[in-house]
């Protein structure tokens, strides 16, 4: 039996994974749920990009091909734009490297991350879009081209909190919003939820504004490793300087990259918010007031699943929830279907984040339920944009916001 690995432990060097990718043997294990958890034959594909294309190029043991091409005295293939497409069209959902190391300890998604790398290194990335990202993250602290300036402005709403400014003032909890729920219109309700619920559990919590900068998440999902270890060093000097006790976001991304990317150099413990809201919950410091009267089902992001494994904290919080009648789909927890928009994908591949969400969205309806919940920003935004092309739409809500309509 392999020793155990976490989804999100680090990530080697291409040279580093040729014994591994010697060692596949193309069971296809990697490309669905495991027979032994499988509902229902129709949810066996769990490959958002293999699912698709239908080539075993883009599955994981294409992948190892590539590996041992390129890693031989002479290569055996010449970088081409459909390679690239292979290499980067890949979510890095993990679901592949979940089934797959357990048993054979192989690590088929890091090599996916180790090619993107390596193409990058070799002067064949980053591909076009995610270039506009890069540049814009190295320009405004940020993916969306926002001056650093607005990063606070969702805050300045809130008239009657006193949020503290974490920069200046002793805070014991920092909340950590992220790019996406700063900047993001669709989006800027969950950090304002957030505050709320916070304020309401009676946390002594701050943010740092203006001075927060992006976690580096989107530059290492690309393979930007240069880019990513600059903001991360910067990052751990500024946040172990706080002197705070905990960290929480909101942001499946931030959560994931400060827990695994940062791990063992941050001087406090990272919390997603459910896993906090969980403990609030537990010790009875917020109260339910509101029926909410909802059937809701609940989609388990990649990077606090899988990455994270926060299984049970959002389901605690959804059964806590007055009248919500909670079903689950078929493909959940660690076999949970990604939405599709991860590792640059929605950005580069928008095509593949559709259908794939889509596809979720109609695992959704087949539980009868009317809202799915989710706890990311990226799978909110693409499952609602798989919603809305469906002709009876769901509503898609993060679980903050059910949290705090019920308080």
């Amino acid at each position: 039996m392999a020793k155990e690995k976490k989804i999100g432990d680090s990530v080697g060097s291409l040279m580093e994974y040729r014994n591994l990718a010697w060692k596949c043997v193309r069971c296809g294990l990697c490309r669905g749920v495991n027979p032994e958890k499988m509902i229902h034959p129709d949810h066996w594909e769990n490959c958002p990009v293999g699912t698709k294309y239908k080539f075993e190029a883009y599955f994981a043991p294409g992948r190892h091909e590539l590996v041992r091409a390129l890693t031989v005295d002479e290569p055996e293939v010449e970088v081409s734009e459909k390679m690239r497409e292979i290499v980067f069209s890949c979510t890095s959902c993990g679901h592949c490297q979940e089934n797959c190391h357990p048993i054979k300890g192989l690590e088929p998604m890091n090599v996916g991350l180790a090619l993107k790398r390596h193409l990058i290194k070799q002067g064949h990335g980053p591909l076009e879009p995610h270039h506009v990202l890069i540049q814009s993250i190295l320009n405004y602290d940020n993916p969306w081209m926002s001056p650093r300036a607005a990063r606070a402005k969702w805050a300045k709403k809130l008239k009657d909190l006193k949020i503290k400014d974490a920069s200046k003032e002793e805070v014991e909890v920092l909340y950590f919003p992220g790019c996406n729920d700063s900047y993001v219109p669709e989006l800027t309700d969950v950090s304002q939820t957030t505050a709320r619920i916070l304020s309401l559990g009676n946390v002594d919590f701050g943010i740092l504004g203006a001075k927060e900068r992006c976690c580096g998440s989107t530059a290492f999902r690309v393979g930007a490793l240069e880019m990513f270890e600059k903001y991360k060093k910067a990052n751990v000097e500024q946040l172990n300087g706080l002197g705070i006790k905990t960290l929480v976001t909101a942001c499946a991304g931030c959560y994931s990259t400060f827990a695994n990317e940062y791990e063992g150099e941050l001087n406090f413990e990272v919390m997603h918010v459910v896993e906090f809201i969980a403990r609030l919950i537990r010790e009875e410091r917020l109260e339910f007031k509101k029926d909410l009267n909802l059937k809701v089902t609940y989609h388990d992001p990649c990077h606090i699943g899988r990455y994270g494994g926060l299984y049970d904290e959002p389901r605690e919080i959804l059964k806590a929830l007055p009248g919500v009648d909670f079903q689950e789909m078929d493909r959940i927890r660690e076999y949970s279907l990604c939405c599709g928009s991860g590792g640059g994908v929605k950005t580069a591949y928008p095509e593949v984040a559709m259908e794939t969400a889509r596809k979720r969205v109609q695992e959704a309806k087949e539980t009868g339920a009317e809202v799915i919940v989710t706890c990311c920003p990226f799978c909110e935004m693409n499952l609602k944009d798989g919603a809305n092309a469906e002709s009876e739409p769901l509503e898609v809500v993060d679980l903050l916001q059910l949290v705090n309509e019920a308080l």
